[in-house]
């Protein structure tokens, strides 16, 4: 069936296999294609004839009329698989179906100076509703292993502060920080060693050490001229290279360049393990969100927890500590709340959690509710405090049940045993050792 306009086609009240955008200029395409992200029929396909020289963002692709009946089709046999109500999934789920109806799709970054993060994902954007926040959505879907990386596009650097990638660099003088410098031509007296601007050593049209008066008449042999160098207008400083700071143009926050959060932009695709949570329909799986990027499988957690004790047994010097963290009151909580809102309470401790792991740390799970944690050449003290604190926010934030857990470690060598190995450190920790 043809329309002139969306208004007709909703005037129809019919269910639509898909859309064909064909003879529209540039704009009522992305208007078009817009609206149909936004309505009942988000999922369906959108294509636009073939020929047109933009197209939209938010539609699937370029195509002949046959070619757009025929992906409408195959994505209807999808569907009918999966057999999920589409008006009733959660933002993370329709990320998650749109990218399954759509064999080998990517969601493609955007640039955007508006942007907080100076990167978004227009699609992702187009299937929020009621002030869902994408961003957060796909960090979420990321750090679950439900959607992956595919190609590489940018990398940020972000405040720690606010998380904005909006920062303005700036040189600035090493010794006081202020940004009151320039370049200034400087003069060496061989007889003291004083470096200055040049400035500093004219006297009565001569030229004089301003340190130790010495006269300066030959250069090279008096004196001599360094390096073009900085000069401080603050403290007088003078310096042949300045220090850079970022200053965050959301909150203000100045900081080192080394100091900034850095992301790396790329396309993403539907992870295969988000493949099978869709099909088994287990996306909102509550404690999924503690699997962060340095998790490994139970057993392979078990080997390494061996091979670490083993290789203490051979190198006294290599320390590490154990922690268990063991939610208490999830299921309490998730019959007084709902799964949805034990998720969000977990994608939050998980995301804290996330920020506090280095790259060296191990994560898993032996039961829903049981996180471990593999930290070497750390001491468990603090980060068992951290979070302890965080809980404590969740709690103090006016939650109606807050989640509730107990946290335990063991170190070596301090609590090392004669002949321990991986399962009984384990089985000391649960047993509330």
């Amino acid at each position: 069936m043809a329309f002139p306009s969306w208004e007709a086609f909703l005037a129809a009240n019919v269910t639509p296999l898909g859309f064909f955008l064909d003879g529209w200029p540039p704009r009522g395409q992305a208007d078009l294609a817009e609206k149909v992200r936004a309505s009942a029929w988000w999922d369906r396909p959108v294509l636009v004839a073939a020929g047109t020289n933009t197209v939209p963002t938010l539609a699937d692709a370029t195509g002949t009329y046959s070619q757009a009946l025929t992906f409408s089709e195959r994505t209807l046999a999808v569907r009918r698989s999966l057999q999920r109500d589409t008006a009733s999934l959660y933002f993370d789920e329709r990320v998650l179906f749109f990218l399954y109806l759509r064999d080998n799709a990517e969601l493609q970054p955007l640039c955007d100076r508006h942007s907080h993060l100076l990167y978004r994902y227009p699609v992702v954007d187009a299937l929020a509703r009621d002030g869902e926040d994408a961003a957060a959505c796909l960090a979420t879907l990321t750090r679950r292993r439900l959607l992956e990386p595919a190609v590489l596009v940018d990398r940020t650097r972000h405040c720690r502060s606010c998380a904005s990638a909006h920062l303005h660099f700036l040189d600035v003088c090493p010794h006081c920080s202020s940004i009151h410098i320039g370049k200034a031509a400087s003069l060496h007296c061989f007889s003291c060693g004083q470096v200055g601007p040049e400035a500093d050593f004219h006297n009565d049209g001569a030229l004089a050490c301003p340190k130790c008066s010495t006269s300066l008449r030959h250069i090279g042999v008096d004196y001599d001229r360094p390096l073009t160098q900085y000069a401080c207008g603050s403290c007088h400083h003078v310096f042949m290279e300045t220090s850079v700071i970022a200053r965050c143009l959301e909150c203000g926050t100045a900081a080192d360049p080394d100091a900034l959060d850095m992301r790396e932009i790329a396309t993403l695709r539907l992870a295969p393990h988000g493949r099978a949570a869709l099909r088994a329909g287990q996306i909102q799986e509550s404690f999924a969100a503690l699997d962060t990027a340095n998790y490994v499988a139970p057993p392979d957690f078990r080997r390494l927890l061996d091979w670490t004790l083993a290789t203490h047994a051979r190198h006294a010097e290599m320390r590490f500590a154990l922690i268990l963290v063991e939610f208490q009151n999830a299921t309490e909580v998730i019959e007084q709340q709902g799964a949805a809102r034990v998720f969000l309470m977990l994608d939050e401790f998980a995301r804290r959690l996330h920020e506090l792991l280095r790259t060296s740390d191990i994560t898993t799970r032996t039961q829903e509710e049981r996180l471990w944690l593999l930290l070497p050449f750390s001491s468990p003290e603090g980060l068992a405090a951290r979070l302890e604190k965080a809980l404590a926010e969740q709690a103090s934030a006016g939650q109606a049940s807050p989640l509730r857990a107990r946290i335990r470690h063991l170190q070596v060598p301090q609590d090392l045993r004669p002949g321990d190995n991986a399962a009984q450190w384990m089985s000391r920790l649960q047993e509330g050792a």
